[in-house]
């Protein structure tokens, strides 16, 4: 019996060492296996290789080749703009067809010139790139004295605010001469108060900047936003869950906020096409122009082309202009001063009680004098 007992514990002990050895194995064979795939493969000669960022690692699936003639992407501006590559690397990872192209400076801005000159050197960038797009996010660093022709200028003082916005156009307008889609995304607000109402009014410099080249102005305030348009370090990602967007520093992204930021940008440039495919903004589409839709996205337009022409003769007048209500008029005591419209007989809405024309019969019929029955003598008069 004692002989049994031990034989059994002996199994028993076998049964959990090979276990323990089979889930070992099975773990380095795990860690060692996409992983390892992923830095020992290298990309063949004139090929752009991105990772994908969602997990591919553990489905053991292989990075992403970026087409030979993928659409270039470029972003610069400051660490903010670091911040959007990020998340836009992120959003593209598995799109063969656009890569990103990362020209940011982290501590420049438009008021320091002397540190970075993005006007004398953005030509440059824009010459060695060759991009489809340009994404330009600045300004987190500008909340400081600029020095101009006449001297220094203290923060936000009148002559500040005339040379920023100089200096915004001119950004734009080395932008416009690229001749390709070109997208300003504005700050987002910030923990401290008076450093949001300085990104407020660079906001509104740099829309009108962008827009004055026909740009896009990708407005993101909201979507970093309490419901009072104050900071929140966290709300809603992209897939709708509620997350940490911001730093403790209370101006910088985390990994959601930049991938939400990637968002924004990514909603202005992609474009509905056939099916499930995607059009890109900067696709070639020879004759089709770019038009926003009233709920805000973006559709490629066809050449307008008129099949009849106005007979000759035909008011040149819009047909839906305005109407002209005449003083007097029902449709005037209506719709300018709030009276009610006399009700119309027999229709539904004729509430009057009793209705006309249906007065009983024997409240105008005169009386009739009955006979007397017979066999009774007559009443005397």
């Amino acid at each position: 019996m004692q002989k049994r007992g031990l034989s059994n514990f002996a199994l028993f002990l076998v049964a959990v060492i090979l276990a323990s050895a089979g889930i070992a194995a099975t773990t380095v064979a795990v860690a060692q296996g996409p992983a390892q795939r992923l830095f020992e493969r290298a990309a063949p000669a004139g090929e752009i290789v991105v990772a994908q960022a969602t997990g591919t690692a553990a489905r053991g699936d292989a990075p992403v080749v970026k087409d030979e003639d993928a659409l270039k992407l470029l972003v610069v501006g400051d660490f903010m703009a670091s911040g959007l590559v990020r998340g836009l690397e992120t959003t593209y990872a598995a799109e063969p067809r656009l890569v990103v192209i990362d020209r940011t400076s982290g501590s420049s801005g438009i008021v320091r010139a002397d540190y970075y000159d993005w006007i004398a050197e953005l030509p440059g960038i824009l010459a060695e790139v060759g991009p489809d797009f340009v994404v330009v996010m600045i300004g987190t660093n500008d909340r400081q004295e600029m020095r101009t022709g006449d001297g220094t200028e203290r923060l936000r003082s009148p002559g500040w605010d005339t040379e920023y916005a100089a200096r915004a156009t001119a950004i734009a307008a080395i932008l416009a001469g690229t001749g390709k889609p070109a997208l300003w995304v504005g700050q987002p607000p910030m923990r401290q108060r008076s450093m949001s109402t300085d990104m407020a009014f660079f906001n509104s410099v740099y829309q009108a900047a962008i827009e004055g080249i026909g740009g896009v102005y990708v407005d993101v305030w909201d979507a970093f936003a309490d419901v009072d348009g104050r900071f929140t370090a966290t709300g809603p990602d992209v897939a709708g869950q509620t997350r940490t967007l911001r730093g403790d520093d209370g101006f910088s992204l985390t990994t959601a906020g930049r991938v939400k930021l990637a968002y924004y940008v990514d909603r202005e440039i992609r474009l509905p096409g056939a099916g499930d495919a995607v059009v890109f903004l900067a696709d070639p589409q020879p004759g089709n122009r770019p038009e926003v839709l009233p709920d805000g996205t973006r559709q490629l337009v066809g050449p307008v082309i008129a099949f009849a022409q106005p007979p000759p003769g035909a008011p040149a007048e819009l047909l839906d202009r305005a109407p002209v209500i005449v003083s007097g008029t029902a449709q005037y005591r209506l719709l300018v001063r709030g009276e009610s419209l006399p009700p119309v007989a027999g229709r539904a809405d004729d509430f009057r009680w009793p209705r006309p024309g249906l007065v009983p019969a024997a409240a105008t019929a005169p009386p009739v004098a009955s006979a007397p029955p017979p066999g009774e003598p007559a009443a005397a008069p």
